[in-house]
């Protein structure tokens, strides 16, 4: 990480893809393929800011962007874990999710409805929807929003494959009417 100072915050900039989180990749600033916005989502910096600085940020932004452009998607390559570990539980990744509970297929079909213009902002829904059961297994349900707050802070590397595996199985059910 690079750590500075801007606007009385102090910023901290990726250097590796393990060093991006999950939150930071789908602010839909990252995803825009506008540069500047590329960099705000990295820097957890409104664009505005960035866009009207004085300040000379080039040698931060500079080290910041090299990993992104010697390897920019080298991660999305990666195979699927068969576990991951979330809140301090192994979890292991449900391999064939027509096994798992009705009620995370129905849930799982409203995130993706509420995120239709922006897919990948179910990836944490999906991760935290499907692992639920193993994190909290009495109060799985009611515990969806804390999973997901801890996914949002995982490296996308490490969660990308796994969510990736849970939109293209559940776009089967999308098209047979089941989850959408």
């Amino acid at each position: 990480m690079i750590q500075f100072n801007f606007e009385d915050k102090t910023v901290n900039l990726p250097t590796s893809w393990d060093e991006v989180t999950v939150a930071m990749f789908i602010n839909p600033l990252f995803l825009s393929g506008d540069s500047l916005g590329l960099l705000a989502a990295l820097a957890d910096v409104p664009a505005e800011k960035l866009l009207n600085t004085t300040e000379d940020l080039t040698p931060y932004f500079d080290e910041c962007l090299k990993f992104i452009k010697s390897d920019p998607q080298g991660w999305q390559r990666g195979a699927m874990t068969e576990t991951l570990t979330v809140l301090d539980t192994v979890c292991t990744i449900p391999q064939n999710i027509e096994l798992e509970r009705f009620g995370q297929k129905v849930m799982f079909g409203q995130a993706l409805a509420n995120n239709k213009d922006n897919i990948y902002n179910a990836l944490p829904t999906a991760i935290a929807i499907y692992l639920a059961p193993q994190i909290h297994p009495g109060d799985w349900a009611k515990r969806i929003p804390e999973i997901e707050a801890a996914v949002l802070s995982m490296s996308i590397d490490r969660v990308y494959s796994i969510g990736i595996f849970f939109l293209r199985v559940t776009a089967k059910y999308r098209s047979d009417g089941i989850a959408s």
